[in-house]
């Protein structure tokens, strides 16, 4: 069983590495676009966020939207001059982005975390002014010369090479057909005018927040291009993080996006590509329980010749994207290491997601964090 999923893993990272899109050419006009930068306690990360935008943007052109801190946020960035607004309860990301959103005056809005920084990345405006409405860039764990976290051990490698091969092999290979399934939250560039037209539909439940954005806009006849314009975004850099933003937050929200994947797979007119994303998505739901039953079978009876030849058949799979991707990785030294761990990591993964079932059910049914809103209370006017 677990050889038949590693397989079909495997079929489907060469399907995309061999039907991925050539790199999209762009020009650029940041005057035509307005940042807006949810945040919430972000007064370690926000003045370099702004500082960055500031290469390009006028201060006018970014609003900074504090939902609630109970640090110095809103006092770091109204002392770097741009437009501030704050709730007073919080209400969450999605929230405070709609609320950012009807401040824009400009044709196009960049959606921008607190802790993203452009770098040296330029905005692909002349994208939007043919047609596409939103445009994915290449996001990256934080490189090695950024001041906020490390980026440089061993778990940022492991992140690094994930993103990577997300990127450069996952999302260019949707954009051959503009259908890029999820323009990452850490940034995003947008038609003003389909946000403001779109946001209400959104149900503001923040696991999974982008990825509902994105399919909403491609069942509506949106068209997502990817450009490789790479954005740095700070990663968990120790275990303990990155399996709780895993566990309570990335994999919840693909699993409460399980009803929009059928919608989209279902939708007439969408491209195959998006339809073979969806399935694939489905198909990890309902084979992730299956995968993990069968690893602790074989554990738990010893198979190690078992476990040794799965480990061996995912190595050789990877042998493929890691020699397209690897130039990402940012230590020299975790190359071959990061390359030997690959599969156990990805197995890590997948005992993560099929635990965070539980997790999306007890918010979903218990809590009601993760329960679609539509309350007069839950909309920003």
């Amino acid at each position: 069983m677990v050889a038949f999923f590693f397989t079909v893993d495997g079929l489907k990272i060469l399907v995309e590495i061999h039907g991925r899109a050539r790199v999209r050419d762009f020009s650029s006009s940041p005057d035509d676009v307005t940042a807006v930068v949810p945040c919430h306690n972000s007064a370690s990360v926000i003045r370099q966020t702004i500082e960055d935008l500031l290469h390009v943007l006028s201060p006018d052109r970014i609003i900074v939207v504090d939902d609630a801190s109970t640090d110095d946020t809103a006092e770091i960035a109204r002392s770097m001059g741009v437009r501030v607004f704050q709730f007073k309860k919080n209400k969450g990301k999605v929230s405070a982005i709609n609320l950012g959103i009807f401040r824009v005056k400009t044709r196009y809005t960049l959606l921008i975390d607190d802790d993203t920084r452009l770098g040296a990345s330029r905005l692909p405006t002349s994208l939007l002014e043919e047609g596409y409405s939103a445009v994915a860039f290449n996001v990256l764990p934080s490189r090695r010369a950024r001041e906020l976290v490390n980026g440089t051990n061993f778990v940022s490698c492991l992140q690094r090479y994930e993103y990577s091969k997300s990127m450069e092999i996952g999302k260019r290979f949707q954009d051959a057909t503009l259908s890029v399934s999820c323009i990452s939250g850490a940034v995003g560039l947008f038609l003003t005018e389909r946000l403001n037209r779109q946001h209400h539909i959104h149900t503001t439940i923040f696991a999974g927040e982008d990825l509902e954005r994105t399919l909403k806009d491609l069942l509506r006849g949106g068209q997502v291009a990817f450009v490789n314009e790479m954005v740095w975004t700070v990663a968990p850099d120790n275990w303990r993080d990155l399996t709780r933003q895993r566990l309570f937050s990335w994999y919840p929200g693909f699993y409460r996006n399980l009803s929009t994947f059928g919608r989209v797979l279902f939708a007439s007119k969408m491209p195959w590509r998006l339809r073979f994303e969806m399935l694939y998505n489905v198909y990890v739901i309902f084979s992730d329980p299956v995968k993990v039953y069968s690893f602790a079978a074989l554990l738990v009876y010893r198979r190690w010749e078992y476990l040794t030849g799965l480990y061996v058949i995912y190595l050789v799979m990877e042998l493929y994207p890691f020699g397209v991707v690897e130039k990402k990785l940012p230590v020299v030294r975790y190359y071959l290491l990061g390359f030997l761990a690959y599969p156990i990591y990805g197995v890590y993964n997948t005992f993560l997601r099929f635990l965070a079932i539980f997790i999306w059910a007890w918010h979903r049914i218990v809590t009601k964090k993760m329960r679609p809103k539509g309350r007069p209370e839950d909309r920003i006017e």
